[in-house]
């Protein structure tokens, strides 16, 4: 090893262990070192005569560009090598050498020269080496650190496969006889794995469908949105019923506490009827609210005899639970011995709710209606006791001298 081969070994390990960010997993001292071991095995093996030392520097400045930032990382690793060189002197013939072996190595054209040859396969060892799969990974990886977006796994893959199905080829005798063979590998590799990525794929996709498209999973949406709709519908009744009972609750109370005590009076007297009416009403409204929230729990003639006949909703607690524990899980085991039977408990739970549902709403619009008929009856009631046997009070008081 030359001098100035050693002296660009330290300044390139200084520059990318002090300089290069941890984010590149994958354009990093440990490529570079590995890059310049597999040129220095393509120079030892070579049976051509190549310029060594432009071979090798120009190695070992491939991915020093990196340590100034992702973007024209070529030109910034040319830069670096010409200033390099030229501080130590090197010829500028040397320097222009060098320099254009660096972006020949990364080029799409096809090389002039041997060196330039060699240099485009050792950049792509990788696609010889045992630990491909992992390098690829490693360089998807470093461009999600770096904001890059790169694609998806499968989709890095298909496109390296690509690469190195249709692009790719190597120049070199040495790598031709020494490295052609491990791509090829790589190569299958990649398609078997690619392939395996394609047909799981495909195998969730059809799963996704046939699932989509079985009718299980409507009639569960059916059954699942039916059972939540009955039950919102029956706490919305209950709420209904329970404003209505607080209402007259507290129409009561101030009745109680300001009107009745003072209807005991002479001058008040007009407002009995009217007053009555209005409690009349409002208990028979607050009765009527009592009547559609009550639960109905025990039901004898259902559980002795309904269920026997499979005609009845047995997952409702109010119709099995005057059963042993035994008795009840032998009857669950008859209900999921099959679908026909789950989905028949299903339907009678809905049904059965369903004429709940009608009671509860039949009672409640007779509780508005009872509700609507006092308030109208009772302010009718209010007017025309003010307005006749308030005005005749109001006379008899105005002509009856004062003892």
């Amino acid at each position: 090893m030359t001098t100035l081969i050693k002296r660009c070994k330290s300044f390139v390990s200084e520059l990318m262990s002090e300089q290069i960010s941890n984010n590149y997993l994958f354009h990093n001292l440990g490529l570079t070192k590995n890059t310049v071991k597999h040129a220095e095995a393509l120079l030892e093996g070579s049976e051509v005569a190549l310029n060594s030392e432009e071979v090798l520097i120009a190695s070992w400045f491939l991915y020093a560009g990196f340590s100034k930032g992702y973007d024209n990382h070529i030109e910034k690793s040319q830069d670096l090598a010409a200033q390099f060189l030229m501080e130590q002197k090197h010829s500028t013939t040397g320097i222009e050498g060098i320099v254009s072996l660096i972006g020949a190595a990364w080029s799409d054209e096809v090389p002039k020269t041997l060196e330039e040859a060699a240099i485009k396969d050792i950049r792509t060892f990788r696609y010889a080496s045992g630990d491909f799969k992992e390098l690829l990974e490693l360089e998807r990886m470093e461009l999600e650190n770096l904001g890059q977006h790169p694609p998806s796994q499968h989709e890095w893959q298909k496109e390296h496969l690509e690469i190195l199905r249709t692009q790719h080829r190597y120049y070199s005798a040495y790598a031709k006889e020494n490295w052609q063979s491990d791509k090829e590998d790589n190569i299958i590799s990649l398609i078997k794995r690619t392939a395996k990525i394609v047909k799981t794929e495909n195998k969730e996709k059809l799963k996704v469908k046939l699932k989509n498209q079985s009718p299980e999973r409507a009639i569960q949406s059916l059954y699942r949105t039916q059972l939540r709709n009955h039950l919102k519908l029956s706490d919305i009744a209950d709420t209904k019923a329970n404003i209505l009972l607080s209402v007259n609750a507290i129409i009561i109370s101030l009745l109680l506490a300001n009107l009745i005590p003072k209807l005991g009076l002479p001058s008040n007297f007009y407002l009995i009827y009217p007053t009555v009416i209005f409690v009349v009403f409002s208990i028979a409204s607050m009765i009527m609210s009592v009547l559609a929230t009550r639960p109905k729990i025990e039901n004898k003639t259902v559980v002795e005899g309904q269920i026997q006949a499979k005609n009845t909703n047995h997952l409702f607690f109010g119709n099995f639970h005057m059963l042993d524990s035994q008795a009840f899980k032998e009857k669950m085991r008859d209900i999921i011995e099959s679908k026909e039977t789950i989905y028949d408990s299903l339907t009678l739970d809905l049904y059965y709710l369903g004429k709940v549902l009608k009671s509860k709403y039949q009672l409640l619009r007779w509780t508005y209606t009872i509700f609507m008929v006092g308030i109208i009856l009772s302010v009718l009631a209010f007017a025309i006791a003010l307005n006749y046997f308030g005005m005749e009070q109001e006379i008899i008081d105005a002509v009856t001298p004062e003892p």
